[in-house]
């Protein structure tokens, strides 16, 4: 183990002090007795004070630095190396996990987690991060009756592997609490995060108690707590997301989702992405570049590249006419297939800029190197990440597209147009929102299985009351996610 690991690699964001304040204060409240668990303690802030504690932290550093700030039994290891061997129990956990993403938690660590989890009947997704493991694998160190009071990243509102960590506790505690709050909780994080409280280990429970908060900044005694049953959890597929619209606007919106002339994106067309070529600057030409090596038209293909060219409601012939005029290397070369190769062709491919592309992690991968696999014509085409919400756009001039946006194909190619045409509705616009997610910075994400559940409904007729509760729907959704309209 390296001395001191890096906070990245670590996922830690030391905890502001109100928000500690507000974990522990409820954690330890009145008739608590037996000792507190902090799974990831970092420099210890979460048991300052506290008589009679344990903490343990990964990074050497962190628990050198605990073990001189507070009055605890300071533990430097890999909690899921420890928790397994540990006989103590515990009358409350809290903390801060570490958030680390799936593609860096990763190795014998990652195992451990997960196996851990898994020996007491949770199995979290491969694509998990790392805090679902640690609101786990400490609650299972509880006693009857026991709390846990943890800040987790706004993702427990969607991400698929979140749905499981929000059964477990239903299952596995007396009440639950998931507290939203507008307000960034960490400042310098693009991540937004809430809190997570859970009391009466070993009980069952059949609601959420779900709470939208401003800010921390509120007393506790005016936060308002609406349960949210486990019926209602299943009919949003256990997405804590969809909580943060009133109850009104919510059963407006699933009563409307269930009318016979209402389809999901995913009845009426397939949504995929695009090509990947590996090496993007050397398989895309300008038109001023194709020209100067002589690179015939037809192994060429007008492609887009990003979803800042889906602006428009239709890539027409116009609009590719614009992008070539402005000479923008929006041209790809499309060589699958192909069994002779112009020699103007051939001699790009023996380039110094080819060199340098075939030895890419795609391009070496792949035979032959140069024929970049998956080039379709798609209906439409579908941004992924977007400030005022995903555009569907038509593809009239018969483009393809990179991996950048999604591509539409329509299961019935006459429809493409009616649904480009409905695609800003206020039932499609909430829809959006509701079933895709917070990036950060004010940014909606929305992945492909996301966008097989939007809601289409270009034939229905909705009425003022109706449009108006999915207005404030959309307004308020883009309010937690810190977009603001230009």
């Amino acid at each position: 183990m390296r001395e001191s690991l890096s906070r990245k690699d670590l996922g830690s964001y030391y905890t502001p002090p109100a928000v500690v304040r507000t974990l522990v204060s409820w954690a330890t409240q009145g008739d608590l007795s037996g000792p507190v668990l902090d799974p990831s303690c970092g420099d210890g802030r979460f048991l300052a004070g506290l008589d009679e504690a344990v903490g343990v932290d990964i990074d050497p550093a962190a628990a050198a630095v605990a073990s001189m700030r507070v009055n605890a039994d300071i533990v430097n290891a890999d909690f899921f190396k420890w928790a397994p061997s540990t006989k103590r129990r515990f009358a409350a956990a809290v903390g801060n996990p570490p958030f680390i993403r799936y593609q860096r938690f990763s190795g014998r660590a990652r195992q451990r987690a997960l196996g851990y989890c898994s020996d007491h009947g949770v199995k979290l997704s491969g694509l998990c991060s790392s805090w679902a493991p640690f609101v786990v694998g400490a609650s299972r160190l509880l006693g009857p009756g026991g709390r846990l009071a943890f800040v987790v990243p706004a993702e427990i509102g969607h991400a698929v592997y979140a749905r499981e960590v929000v059964r477990y506790l239903l299952r596995s505690f007396e009440r639950v609490e998931v507290i939203a709050v507008r307000e960034k909780l960490f400042p310098d994080l693009s991540e937004d995060c809430w809190l997570l409280r859970a009391s009466g280990f070993g009980g069952r429970s059949n609601a959420i108690h779900f709470v939208r908060l401003d800010s921390l900044r509120a007393e506790e005694s005016f936060w308002a707590s609406e349960p949210v049953s486990v019926g209602e959890l299943d009919r949003w597929r256990f997405r804590l997301r969809a909580l943060l619209v009133s109850p009104s606007i919510r059963a407006a919106y699933l009563d409307i989702a269930v009318h016979e002339a209402v389809s999901r994106l995913g009845n009426v067309a397939r949504i995929g992405i695009g090509y990947v070529t590996g090496a993007n600057d050397f398989f895309h030409l300008r038109p001023s570049h194709a020209a100067a090596l002589g690179i015939p038209r037809e192994v060429l293909r007008v492609a887009i590249r990003s979803s800042r060219d889906l602006v428009v409601d239709d890539v027409d012939e116009d609009v590719v006419g614009s992008w070539i005029a402005d000479d923008r290397p929006i041209l790809l070369l499309d060589l699958a297939g192909k069994t002779e190769l112009p020699r103007s062709v051939e001699a790009y491919l023996e380039s110094e800029a080819a060199r340098v592309a075939s030895q890419t992690y795609k391009c070496r991968n792949r035979e032959p190197w140069y024929a970049v696999p998956d080039v379709r014509t798609p209906h439409a085409f579908l941004s992924i990440m977007s400030g005022r919400g995903p555009r569907l756009v038509g593809n009239s001039a018969g483009v393809t597209c990179t991996n950048s946006v999604h591509a539409v194909h329509f299961l019935d190619q006459t429809d493409a147009w009616r649904y480009v045409s409905n695609w800003r509705s206020e039932l499609t616009t909430l829809s959006c929102e509701l079933e895709g997610h917070a990036l950060g910075g004010g940014v909606l994400k929305i992945e492909p299985s996301e966008a097989r559940r939007v809601l289409l409904a270009p034939g229905l007729d909705l009425s003022e009351e109706q449009k108006e509760l999915l207005r404030v729907g959309t307004q308020e959704l883009r309010r937690w996610r810190h977009f603001r309209a230009a």
